[in-house]
């Protein structure tokens, strides 16, 4: 697979996913979301780097689940993203490591739509933050060490729950992300847009 700004957003995004591999039994990639929108835009990006579509059904509470089902590709994508059961163990991918900055960034990118928090209303919230968390703690060192390049001023990482979290909380630390990173997923990206509303 080409790594590219599309390709590091995606391989961000799968943090979200769930991987099955059982030898000669099931082979699956899913992800589960509310906001359909933003599974056909992962859609769109399985096809256009795997051709595989995946196909997107209703699941529980009323979100989607978009599923890959294919030997081949599932392992392909499984080895790219070196992703891990349990996801505690998942660290960030060589791929990423080694790629320059504006890859980095997209991959970050990814990984805030798939596991990125802000306010339900940032307009009439006290608190006013963007969040990161996950179960592996190197994933997040790395990001935060990005945001650091880029001269953000993210708090440091902490237990919450049982995951690891860093937040930006400063003003212009959450405009300059909105400007400089910002989000490809729909809802998110509306929820960002109210930040900048005065």
């Amino acid at each position: 697979m080409k790594i590219d700004e599309e390709s590091a957003y995606l391989l961000g995004a799968l943090r979200d996913a769930t991987i099955d591999l059982r030898e000669k039994k099931n082979y699956e990639i899913k992800i589960a979301q509310k906001d359909i929108r933003w599974l056909k835009l992962l859609q769109q990006l399985f096809e256009k780097y795997f051709q595989k579509l995946g196909r997107i059904t209703n699941h529980v509470n009323n979100t989607s689940i978009l599923r890959i089902n294919d030997k081949t590709i599932v392992n392909e994508i499984a080895e790219i993203s070196e992703m891990k059961v349990p996801q505690d163990n998942w660290e960030t991918p060589l791929v990423i490591k080694n790629s320059p900055l504006p890859i980095q960034v997209a991959y970050l990118r990814g990984f805030f739509d798939a596991e990125g928090g802000l306010p339900k209303n940032p307009q009439t919230s006290k608190q006013k933050y963007l969040s990161l968390s996950q179960k592996n703690k190197e994933s997040l060192e790395f990001l935060r060490n990005i945001l650091i390049k880029m001269e953000f001023n993210p708090t440091n990482l902490t237990i919450c729950g049982k995951v690891w979290e860093f937040r930006l909380t400063r003003k212009k630390d959450i405009l300059k992300f909105i400007e400089e990173i910002g989000s490809w997923h729909p809802e998110k990206r509306e929820r960002l847009k109210l930040f900048l509303i005065k």
